[in-house]
């Protein structure tokens, strides 16, 4: 019997790497797979568990990446901290409702969803599933790359270069992402096939951050830092810090998601949008959204 994420893997298998010129299949709902909080489970997010695997993620990051002569080549983007004005709300209320949008807001520190709209349907992902195709790689070496190899997951990361992409998708395997997923309790979506949902990155940021990850996690972070696209930071207050994510962008696609601390706790807003929602003329949309769901749901 074929299974839902076999059906998916097939709806999405045609999609070439690029995403040139590509539609967007119907939407579908994807099963959640023991899917955790912070507070409970064998990734328990004790502070001084976190501290112990942070530390361990340091030593990785200095002995195999910093070692490796790999190097970033942008510096961390901060938040905007443009004014949120009466403009900006009435439009965040226009559209937060708008059925071809997909979002999710996690508290990273204790694991709850504070918001969450379509969160499980699946889309093609655009570039949003780099850093997780970075993740699987990682995993399926144990964390022993080449030099050129930490370069792609920079590239793919920072400037979403899709050779770089691609050239990781070449070295592991469908077994791979599967053992990756079913280990760290990730929602069932086809990475390679780049089938993605709102949750699943929401869920990945949760893992990524906490150091839940065996490898490569203080790499990730930085990665994702240095990303040079994204409009969800627009209406972000300036005092935010340590900000990161993602962005995927293509045809009628505008996908971004971020992770950050406010005021001490970390947070995760994951959209994921079709229909030229975010596209265009209307790319101050994406912005609205992270601005809304922030002032509604975090602040």
């Amino acid at each position: 019997m074929r299974t839902r994420r076999d059906m998916l893997r097939s709806a999405l298998a045609a999609v070439p790497a690029a995403l040139t010129g590509c539609m967007l299949p119907d939407l579908q709902e994807v099963r959640r797979t023991r899917l955790i909080s912070q507070s409970s489970g064998p990734f328990s997010g004790a502070p001084l568990l976190v501290a112990g695997r942070r530390a361990a993620a340091l030593s990785e990051y200095k002995q195999r990446f910093l070692v490796s002569g790999a190097t970033f080549r942008f510096p961390a983007k901060p938040a905007f901290g443009m004014a949120w004005t009466s403009e900006a709300q009435r439009g965040y209320e226009s559209i937060k409702h708008d059925t071809r949008l997909g979002y999710a807001v996690k508290n990273l520190s204790t694991g709850a969803y504070l918001a969450e709209c379509q969160a499980d349907r699946v889309l093609i992902g655009a570039s949003m599933p780099k850093p997780a195709v970075s993740a699987v790689l990682l995993e399926s070496r144990q964390g022993r790359l080449t030099h050129e190899e930490f370069q792609h997951i920079v590239n793919a990361c920072d400037l979403s270069i899709n050779a770089s992409w691609r050239a990781m998708l070449s070295r592991f395997s469908d077994s791979d992402e599967r053992a990756f997923e079913q280990k760290y309790s990730l929602p069932d979506v086809p990475i390679r096939a780049n089938g993605q949902s709102p949750r699943f990155y929401a869920e990945f940021f949760e893992r990524l951050v906490n150091y839940k990850f065996d490898y490569g996690c203080e790499m990730l972070i930085e990665s994702c830092r240095r990303n040079q696209f994204g409009r969800g930071r627009w209406y972000l207050p300036a005092e935010i810090t340590y900000i990161g994510g993602k962005t995927g962008t293509d045809g009628p696609y505008k996908h971004e998601g971020l992770f950050f601390d406010y005021r001490g706790t970390r947070y995760a807003i994951v959209m994921y949008s079709d229909g030229h929602f975010g596209r265009h003329e209307n790319f101050w949309r994406v912005g609205a959204v992270f601005g809304g769901l922030f002032r509604e749901y975090i602040a």
